[in-house]
């Protein structure tokens, strides 16, 4: 989804609530995979792998998403700020601070929308970083023990690889 479809959905008075609607699936895998990672039910290499790349495809899908959002936000607090200011003959300090008061109202409802996108961001960046983690500990953890990525315990002291590591 580009920025201009982003933007589109926002013009509409439930833009915002269609858009979360559209990427709940996504909220969902990060809620999972953080229920997941919560009970310590990961155990193995296919488990962890998996679950590093549907953080990462969700982190991937709600970035740009959450930015757009924020730019459209930005952009229509400061475009109501100036039609504020523009209606008025000489700008006091009192305008200046019902403005921006009038402008936040407008973008409430975009506001708390965003700060759920980027929770989810968030809660997705920590699931990336503990699947990479628990990864890094299993491999070398495994290495170590001299266990194969299957499980097998390599018992050949002999082997081609360990020669050439001896050497």
């Amino acid at each position: 989804m580009v920025t201009n479809e982003i933007y589109d959905y926002l013009q509409t008075e439930k833009g915002v609530i269609e858009l979360y609607k559209k990427f709940e699936k996504c909220f969902k895998v990060i809620d999972d995979l953080s229920d997941t990672f919560l009970k310590g039910d990961l155990l193995d290499e296919n488990e962890l792998a998996l679950a590093l790349d549907k953080s990462t495809g969700a982190y991937s899908k709600l970035c740009p998403i959450a930015n757009a959002i924020e730019s459209y936000m930005e952009r229509h607090l400061h475009n109501d700020e100036h039609k504020c200011y523009g209606k008025l003959d000489k700008i006091r300090p009192q305008d200046v601070s019902v403005a921006k008061a009038k402008a936040r109202s407008g973008v409430s409802d975009i506001r708390d929308y965003l700060s759920d996108f980027k929770s989810y961001l968030l809660a997705s960046q920590q699931n990336i970083l503990s699947a990479q983690s628990r990864l890094k500990r299993l491999v070398v953890e495994s290495g170590a023990k001299r266990i194969a990525r299957h499980g097998e315990i390599s018992t050949d002291d002999s082997s081609p690889s360990q020669k050439a590591w001896d050497e």
